[in-house]
């Protein structure tokens, strides 16, 4: 009996181990996001670098200006999202060396205000549309949302916040009349070349 006793306490004793190892593996692997490490990383794209002339044209103080750049887009490697796997990562930049398409700089007692407009995603441009359908990246880059209000101090970033088009006429008698992006290009991602080119084309 006390064999028996004895046997059943241990076997409790085993259980309760495993189950907290168990347990502490689940965090580690799971919970932490230690186990994408070991995930495989997505496909490589085909065509990791691309250039992307963009032209802005704007009305300011009643006089239409047009400033044009490019914008590069480089596929840079791989990074972890933790338990939601691992992702390709594009970088952009400008090839002017500015940081952004700036339309009106004005300075008052130290404080530098930009008006600037957005320039889009590399990862769209290059035809990466694992986070977006390509619908969407072409009405997000006409939607005037992306017209934005950077303000400066002493070249810090202390704010970026986007007005509205008609409050940026309304303090700076400036529009924007057209955005001319480039097209994105057609790329190809391993799993991609399965699926027809329409069904990644369309909206839904």
């Amino acid at each position: 009996m006390v064999g028996k006793t004895t046997k059943g306490i241990l076997q409790m004793a085993l259980a309760t181990i495993a189950g907290a190892l168990a347990c502490t593996l689940f965090f580690l692997f799971v919970v932490s996001g230690a186990f994408a490490v070991l995930m495989p990383n997505p496909s490589r794209p085909q065509i990791t670098y691309g250039e992307f002339p963009i032209r802005v044209i704007f009305e300011l103080d009643g006089e239409i200006q047009t400033i044009e750049d490019t914008v590069i887009a480089e596929f840079t490697g791989f990074e972890s999202l933790g338990t939601a796997g691992r992702y390709r990562v594009w970088t952009s930049r400008l090839k002017s060396g500015n940081e952004r398409l700036v339309l009106l700089r004005v300075e008052n007692e130290g404080l530098v205000t930009e008006i600037s407009v957005f320039s889009g995603l590399p990862d769209s441009y290059m035809g990466d549309f694992t986070w977006r359908s390509r619908w969407e990246h072409e009405s997000s880059i006409r939607n005037v949302r992306f017209f934005g209000y950077i303000q400066w101090e002493n070249d810090d970033l202390i704010s970026g916040i986007t007005i509205s088009p008609e409050e940026v006429w309304e303090k700076y008698n400036l529009r924007v009349i057209e955005v001319q992006h480039s097209p994105s290009i057609e790329n190809t991602f391993g799993w991609r070349r399965f699926i027809p080119r329409w069904f990644l084309s369309s909206g839904s």
